[in-house]
């Protein structure tokens, strides 16, 4: 658990993440669900944006969240697994095909509170799709759904 503004600066960070990383801000630390203002359980890299008036910020097996926000890809139009990326940094905006898997759910996204309203468009399906990643996206991510590799 740490304090934001104490233990941790208010900011967007990024974990390159681990099996199962689980991460809560949080406006309070009575442990209540009404304290928490976002959360998300998965696997892969994770970016979350830690906002000033946030009171705390938790996570395990997420390994190190830092300020390096550095491309973690080789090259953008390479293809690319589970995980959070920046759009034009880490995935280049395109039209991207998953090679599928049963629960495969992605999210294209316009920031990374972690909260619903960043969520632009989104899907669960159990094969193979394609998205269109467009280039005012932020961010986009998925799971379980196999490598994504892009087709223009």
């Amino acid at each position: 658990m740490q304090i934001v503004g104490t233990d941790i600066a208010p900011g967007t960070y990024r974990s390159l993440g681990g099996n199962y990383c689980y991460w809560e801000r949080l406006r309070g630390f009575g442990g209540t669900l009404g304290e928490i203002i976002a959360n998300d359980v998965g696997y892969g890299p994770w970016i979350v944006t830690i906002s000033a008036t946030d009171k705390g910020f938790d996570s395990t097996r997420c390994g190190e969240w830092t300020l390096d926000l550095s491309p973690i890809t080789k090259n953008p139009t390479d293809p690319f697994g589970s995980g959070m990326y920046f759009v034009g940094k880490d995935v280049a905006p395109g039209t991207w095909q998953s090679s599928g898997g049963p629960g495969c759910y992605w999210e294209r996204l316009s920031g990374f509170s972690g909260q619903f309203r960043d969520i632009k468009a989104n899907d669960l399906v159990n094969e193979p799709t394609v998205v269109g990643i467009d280039p005012g996206d932020q961010g986009f991510y998925s799971h379980d759904c196999g490598t994504w590799t892009r087709l223009n």
